[in-house]
């Protein structure tokens, strides 16, 4: 199918093709917001569909209550299956839609890493989502020890620690930024090993695309992992401009080596990431799934990030220079060989399916 290259790829606000960044800082995820739109050129041709659309059946119940007496503001705790989420936010249908994700969302992470199971399943998976910055800073200062000054500088979205995270609303973009932080405290109750940080933010941007369906039980999330917008324009502009970073360094790699950078190179770090967590799901006619499937499993029982697992061995820290040699003993080739084909399925992406990424 022909691909009509856009005369110029630009930000702007359009909220039909809004991109979103994430950076860490040690377990830090700061939002920010950017809309990305593509600039008419005449040409309606397309390429097919990309992926398909997933969620639950039906709608999760939800439970609405009153906080306990020294929870701030207008507190309230929605509780589900798997979930308490403690929020400021009123509004019935956004409340809901809170829920919704998280429940919908561990059902998508699964189809990630299907053999793992939540440790401590008795104790709920806690979240904060606050109607305000102001009461989300009150809420961080007091619950957030020394590192609070660094999570403060948070202007829009959240932050996750351990197996919790804390956000904001900004808008229907909370949404996506409570999947792509779900996804971290989901790795964080269930992964007893490391997962290297430049996949953890690679996987969680898969679940930022998402959209709402009316079932008899009411609207349910349903996610595309193969479609980002926000994604893919990203890469695109990175190709373009020449500041993709080489694969040896990406893989070593953690948001804070790039938060200080240019935001054009903080973009880029995130949409390789992205790029490369697809290449490892779907990438080659689905060629490393098998490979991936094998580390993801090892990682969660602890074996460690050695690239010869030993069952047993818990790895809780991680050591940036282990990476190269685990990538390369899961997927049984070298990274150079493997950054030959991670580099066309990037061009791939931010070529030929740019255009079908607004095939909805």
């Amino acid at each position: 199918m022909a691909f009509c290259k856009p005369s110029k790829i630009t930000t702007g606000q359009n909220e039909a093709g809004s991109g979103r960044v994430f950076m860490t800082v040690r377990s830090l995820c700061l939002w920010l917001f950017a809309a990305c739109v593509v600039a008419a050129t005449g040409c309606s041709e397309s390429g097919p569909m990309l992926g398909s659309w997933s969620g639950p059946a039906a709608a999760s119940p939800v439970k609405v209550e009153t906080a306990a007496p020294n929870e701030p503001g207008t507190m309230r705790v929605l509780r589900t299956t798997n979930y308490r989420i403690h929020t400021t936010i009123t509004d019935e249908e956004m409340l809901d839609r809170l829920a919704q994700t998280l429940e919908g969302g561990l059902t998508q992470y699964r189809r990630i890493v299907p053999d793992v199971v939540l440790r401590t399943t008795d104790r709920p998976l806690e979240a904060y989502v606050f109607a305000t910055r102001a009461e989300w800073a009150d809420f961080t200062s007091r619950n957030t020890g020394a590192d609070a000054s660094v999570y403060l500088q948070i202007n829009r979205g959240g932050y996750t620690i351990r197996d919790w995270f804390a956000g904001f609303w900004i808008g229907d973009g909370t949404y996506s930024m409570v999947a792509h932080e779900g996804w971290h405290q989901f790795i964080g109750r269930t992964f007893i090993g490391r997962l290297p940080p430049f996949l953890d933010e690679g996987f969680a941007c898969m679940f930022e695309n998402l959209r709402w369906e009316p079932t008899r039980t009411g609207e349910v999330p349903r996610w595309n992992l193969s479609q980002n917008k926000g994604r893919t324009l990203a890469l695109r502009n990175a190709v373009d401009d020449h500041k993709t970073f080489p694969l040896p360094d990406l893989v070593s790699m953690h948001a804070g080596d790039v938060i200080y950078m240019p935001p054009d190179r903080v973009e880029a770090f995130y949409a390789q990431n992205w790029a490369f967590a697809r290449f490892l799901w779907e990438g080659e006619g689905g060629k490393h799934r098998a490979a991936l499937a094998s580390m993801l499993k090892d990682l969660a029982a602890g074996f460690g990030l050695s690239g010869q697992p030993r069952p047993g061995v818990s790895a809780v820290g991680w050591e940036p220079k282990s990476v190269r040699p685990m990538l390369e003993h899961y997927l049984g080739t070298s990274l150079d060989q493997l950054d030959v084909a991670y580099q066309a399925y990037v061009r791939t992406i931010a070529y030929d399916e740019l255009n079908a990424q607004w095939e909805l």
